[in-house]
């Protein structure tokens, strides 16, 4: 059996900044703490697989630049497969700068490049998914994504959506709403937060939103949404599954979501969870990242075990 989760999605380089407070307009805040760190959603979500024992591959374009150079190098650093990274001389790599206040909320200013967005549906192929046990996606870009998944689809391998950037971002990247709608109905688990959901929908109702993604594609495997602080529901073969989140004393929420994802696909795909306990699973992944400066989850199996039975009830 095929072993890889294999990603298409967002490759970034991150400068994160730790400052006493948000800055508001017209405002200052101080800088505590500089972090130049690989990030990019789908690229943190393959990271954190490693760590818990999974094979992941990333499909992704990046720039001959400083920035690319240090995310590529860092891919072969942790064990993500780079065999289908393309590295573009003189182009410019995502990166982002992200503000981080004491109580763990952020703000993000992206700085999209020239190349990770360039990737296009020729440059994607059928043997990229060779190896692949399951296909993820966050649809940076959407054509070349939308193409593997309907492949996958052909194959019957499992394809994980994450909506994790509001539609309206998404638009300005490239990405319509016809193609997000697209992706859900060939997609067979959808992942989103209740922002993204909501605002998809126009129902500002998140269980109906819920719902209503469910209606447009009847993902084989159902709708995850993230709630947060909240923790997450989980509307999958007619049953609503619901978690709440751990309690933590959070440091840098940025990646928690990448977290939950990585935890619930480790989860349900590799250990054969049912849902509530690998959503169990996925809200400590998030939880524990939470606990971590910058936007990857730096944790293995066990410790993620050892982390939930701190709080079961004797």
């Amino acid at each position: 059996m095929s072993s890889r989760v294999i990603g298409l999605g967002t490759a970034a380089m991150d400068i994160v900044l730790q400052c006493n407070a948000l800055p508001r307009a017209d405002g200052f805040a101080f800088v505590h703490n500089e972090l130049l760190t690989p990030g990019g959603s789908c690229a943190n979500v393959l990271a954190a697989l490693v760590g818990l024992g999974v094979s992941t591959s990333l499909i992704a374009k990046i720039g001959g630049d400083a920035y690319g150079q240090a995310f590529y190098d860092d891919l072969k650093k942790c064990g993500i497969d780079a065999d289908y990274v393309k590295v573009v001389p003189g182009g410019v790599t995502l990166h982002t700068f992200i503000t981080v206040a004491p109580d763990g909320s952020r703000s993000i200013f992206a700085n999209l490049g020239n190349t990770l967005l360039s990737l296009s549906e020729d440059e994607v192929v059928p043997e990229m998914l060779d190896e692949a046990r399951v296909f993820y996606t966050d649809m940076f870009p959407g054509k070349p994504a939308l193409k593997l998944a309907r492949i996958c689809q052909d194959r019957n391998i499992p394809v994980i959506f994450n909506l994790q950037c509001p539609p309206s971002f998404m638009c300005l990247c490239g990405v319509p709403r016809r193609e997000i709608a697209q992706m859900i109905s060939v997609s067979s688990l959808v992942v989103g937060s209740a922002d993204a959901f909501t605002e998809l929908t126009g129902n500002n109702d998140t269980r109906r939103a819920i719902l209503e993604i469910y209606r447009w594609g009847q993902p084989r495997l159902g709708v995850v949404c993230t709630l947060g602080a909240q923790g997450a529901v989980w509307f999958y073969d007619r049953e609503t599954y619901a978690v709440e989140s751990y309690p933590v004393e959070t440091v840098d929420t940025t990646g928690a979501g990448d977290a939950f994802v990585a935890g619930l696909i480790s989860a349900h795909f590799y250990k054969g969870l049912l849902p509530l306990e690998s959503m169990r699973f996925a809200s400590a992944c998030a939880a524990m990242k939470c606990m971590q400066a910058g936007p990857r989850l730096k944790v293995v199996e066990a410790q993620v075990w050892e982390f939930m039975k701190r709080f079961q009830t004797p």
